[in-house]
């Protein structure tokens, strides 16, 4: 693990606990070939790309760009502050922990990505609890032309 100008490359480790402390805001991560990594980011930086890692966790606490996951199998990732936007592609099992303040204003977009969920905290009566609810993006959609143009819409499986 390197810093190389701005940027904290991350590359081939195994099962170990690595720790960075991010002291720019224009410093990003980039983390390539994992195998049970756990990543724990710590401060506010640009952005997190993941690229062609398996079984891998990421914990960072703000971004002001995106997260980036790519290529990847099971890997999950969490967001202790703010996240705009985090881009999921090609990749199967990803588990998304977004932040009571993250939870309203984080775009998430994927392409050719399975098994992808999302878990945010919701609000109850009490403040003291700590109540998470976890939702599936839809990998199953119907499309139909309608009046010369293509609508879309998630299929839905009734029980």
């Amino acid at each position: 693990m390197e810093l190389q100008g701005s940027k904290w490359v991350v590359e081939n480790y195994g099962t170990e606990h690595l720790t960075i402390e991010a002291i720019e805001t224009k410093q990003t991560v980039y983390m390539f070939n994992c195998t049970g990594t756990t990543l724990e980011i710590k401060g506010k930086l640009n952005g997190v790309a993941i690229d062609n890692c398996k079984k891998c966790g990421v914990v960072f606490d703000s971004l002001v760009a995106q997260c980036e996951i790519v290529n990847c199998k099971s890997v999950q990732v969490q967001a202790r502050e703010t996240v705009p936007a985090i881009q999921i592609d090609r990749t199967d099992g990803a588990q998304v922990f977004l932040s009571e303040a993250a939870r309203d204003s984080t775009q998430i977009t994927t392409a050719k990505a399975s098994e992808v969920n999302i878990s945010y905290p919701y609000e109850t009566l009490n403040p003291e609890d700590d109540n998470f609810v976890e939702q599936p993006i839809p990998e199953q959609f119907q499309t139909v032309v309608r009046n010369g143009k293509l609508v879309t819409t998630v299929l839905e499986h009734s029980s």
